[in-house]
Formats: C-alpha cells, sequence, structure tokens
C-alpha cells in the first residue's frame, strides 16, 4: 500500500518550543526569522517533517539556500537603475506576501512572457489542489526535483497526473483549469501545446509578472490545499545562485523558481517578442520587515541581469543594505 499523507491545517494553534534558539513559535506556519536553523524548515502546517517523510536522496535536496553575498557597488547600482527601465524586454514585481500589497511593478507587468521553468510552480500546484494536499512518497519525489532541480521529466510525469485521463492534453488542460479558477486570467500555466475542444491550440508556459506575483501571495496565504507544502519546498530550490541569489545577503534564506530558455518565439501572436532569451527568477524571501516576493521576467538573455535586478528591486524596496534610490536622474537606455 503507498504512503500518504494528508496537508491540511490542523494545528493552527499548536505552539512548537524551539528550544535551539530559546524562542516559543506559536502555530505560525511563517514564524522563522529568516536565520533560522535548517532542522526547523520543511515543515508542513500540519506538523509534518517533509524530510523525514522522504526518501533518503529526496531528503538529501530538501536543504535551505542562503544568498550568495556578492557586493553590490556603484556598477551594480547604475546597472539596475538602466534595467529596471527597459519596457522592452524585463518585466518586474515586488509584492508583500501577506497582504498581496505591491510595493512597485515596471509599468509592463501585465504583458506575456515566456515563463520557461517558473511555470513548473503552477503545475505543482495543481496536483496539490485536485489530491487536496495528499501525496505518496513518490510524488513528494518528483514535487522537490521538479522545484528544487527543475527536473523536466518529473514535469512531464506530474502534469499528466493532475488530469483525470493520464494523458499530456488532460494534464494541461487540468493545470489550466486551476489557474483560471485560482483567479489568473492571462496566463498559462502548463507546459507544451493543448489541444482545445474545437480542435484549435493553445500554446502553454506564458507568465506575467503581476499574476505570478498573486501566485506567491497566494501559496504563502494557503488560498489552495497543499500550499504549504510547495512553500516548504520551494525553500530549497538552489538553482537561483547566479540569479537574484546572487546578490542577496548571506544572512538570509531566499526560495522560489527559476527558469531559463533560449530559442524561437513559437506563439508570437500573444508573446510579443522576436525571440526567446529567458531568464527569469520567481523569489520569496524575509527581511526585518516581514515576507516578500519579487518576480522577474527578463528577456535578455543574461542572468546576471536578473541577479543585478532582483539586487537593486530588494535595496530599494525592502529595506536590503546598501541601499539603492535610482531616483529621476537615470536616463532610460
Amino acid at each position: 500500500m503507498q504512503e500518504v499523507f494528508a496537508f491540511a491545517g490542523k494545528i493552527a494553534g499548536r505552539c512548537f518550543v524551539l528550544i535551539a534558539l530559546i524562542a516559543v513559535t506559536c502555530g505560525a506556519a511563517f514564524a522563522d526569522d529568516g536565520k533560522a536553523a535548517p532542522q526547523e524548515f520543511f515543515v508542513t502546517d500540519s506538523g509534518l517533517d517533509l524530510r523525514k517523510f522522504a526518501d533518503p536522496q529526496t531528503r538529501g535536496l530538501l536543504k535551505r539556500i542562503r544568498g550568495t553575498g556578492n557586493s553590490f557597488g556603484a556598477d551594480q547600482a547604475a546597472r539596475y537603475c538602466r534595467l529596471k527601465r527597459r519596457l522592452d524586454a524585463v518585466q518586474w514585481v515586488v509584492n508583500d506576501l501577506a497582504t498581496g500589497r505591491v510595493i512597485s511593478r515596471s509599468a509592463n507587468a501585465e504583458q506575456l512572457y515566456f515563463g520557461a521553468s517558473v511555470s513548473k510552480l503552477f503545475v505543482a500546484a495543481a496536483l496539490l489542489d485536485k489530491q487536496q494536499g495528499e501525496v505518496t512518497r513518490d510524488q513528494l519525489r518528483q514535487l522537490v526535483r521538479l522545484i528544487v532541480v527543475s527536473d523536466n521529466v518529473a514535469w512531464k510525469a506530474l502534469q499528466r497526473q493532475v488530469g483525470d485521463d493520464g494523458t499530456n492534453n488532460g494534464g494541461r488542460a487540468a493545470v489550466q483549469a486551476f489557474v483560471e479558477r485560482m483567479g489568473y486570467p492571462t496566463i498559462k500555466g502548463f507546459q507544451g501545446w493543448r489541444k482545445r475542444k474545437d480542435g484549435t491550440r493553445e500554446h502553454g508556459n506564458e507568465l506575467n509578472a503581476m499574476e505570478l506575483a498573486r501566485f506567491l501571495s497566494d501559496t504563502y496565504n494557503r488560498k489552495y490545499p497543499g500550499a504549504d507544502v510547495l512553500w516548504e519546498i520551494m525553500r530549497a530550490t538552489r538553482t537561483g545562485s547566479g540569479k537574484i541569489g546572487r546578490f542577496t545577503p548571506s544572512d538570509l534564506y531566499l526560495g522560489g523558481k527559476t527558469g531559463t530558455y533560449s530559442g524561437p518565439n513559437e506563439s508570437p501572436d500573444t508573446v510579443h517578442l522576436l525571440s526567446i532569451k529567458a531568464r527569469n527568477h520567481a523569489v520569496v524571501l524575509k527581511t526585518e520587515s516581514g515576507h516578500f516576493g519579487i518576480s522577474v521576467l527578463a528577456n535578455t538573455g543574461s542572468s546576471g541581469d536578473v541577479a543585478v535586478l532582483g539586487g537593486g528591486l530588494m535595496r530599494e524596496y525592502l529595506g536590503v543594505q546598501p541601499a539603492v534610490d535610482c531616483g529621476s536622474t537615470v536616463p532610460d537606455p
């Protein structure tokens, strides 16, 4: 018999004594201060320790990731102030995850870009939602591989499981149904091409920073079953050290999902870019002021651009030091 576990918020009022920190955390899903010991992560709202439930190989992937702490100096600040205004190839949103409030955004943050592997978040969420937060140990293994190391085999396998008929197209339709039910009207969260009932085709993997930011907030606020599981898995994402993790201070933990792809634009009717040079990063992090999301979709072909943009955004809007203030004196590129 396959082992299953239910992820539900059954212990909202339970208190845990964190002896190692000499502190008490009362039933809060987000009580970490961003600097806690690794063993205090990967526990769901119902008290299940994912690392203990997982097989040994999966357990080895569930490790918190800190920023790499590279210096963010004057050259990076100047480059950031130019990048944030590049409406031809960059879009971004900074939001407060708890309230959903948009702190700042680019003017083009509702334009569709190619999502690359960032779209894997929606496949994971759709599966967890379908199963009301219950997954087998093998599904947990695939979910961790999907988010933490961006495994493409797991992407397609899990997407098929979201549907009711086990087919690629059925999975795509089910993922998109979840996306629309959650209230994200523009984006396409599935992988590949979906064949509609009328015979026409729809291209997936199209995102914008605004709806991506809303999804991060909805996950933080547990707006769908199993959101706590995805939140914990996102904390272990290890593919972002060359992107936003690069200029994140080393005393801050961060999580989320990255995406990288270069190739032809297969859906020019909806993604208005000559070619795809996607370098994307959706980040969740906690500072002394709260939990925040930084959603960056860049079509510049440069992970360095994403690193600088994310590093600048957290310094201009989230209080990370050294502070950056672009003001109105930086000319448009």
